[in-house]
């Protein structure tokens, strides 16, 4: 993490890159971003939990400076972790009943 000089306000990048090898990943964060986003990707960051990844979708460079290990699960328990993450997503994102949208009434005509 590196904070930059801006005439704009503050400015921080955040990379993550194996030594002497390729950025793998890169972040811009600036005075203007919410606080909320920043606490959440500092603490993501260091967050030390094993994260689970197709190893195949691991670059080489970055697997290679890695433990990667992969078991057996069986299909029940994954049938019902995919059933808790949707409800959970459900239940995150579910919308507000509609208001009723008014109706357009004409204003009464004036008579002479």
């Amino acid at each position: 993490m590196e904070h930059l000089g801006s005439t704009d306000g503050d400015l921080w990048l955040i990379e993550t890159a194996v030594a002497q090898g390729p950025t793998i990943w890169r972040a811009y964060v600036t005075g203007s971003t919410p606080a909320h986003l920043i606490t959440a990707v500092t603490r993501s960051l260091a967050d030390q939990t094993p994260v689970a990844r197709d190893p195949s979708r691991i670059p080489g460079f970055a697997r290679d400076r890695m433990s990667v290990s992969t078991r057996r699960v069986p299909a029940a328990d994954i049938a019902s972790a995919l059933e808790r993450r949707v409800s959970t997503l459900a239940a995150r994102h579910t919308t507000p009943p509609a208001a009723a949208v008014p109706r357009h009434v004409p204003p009464p005509r004036r008579t002479r």
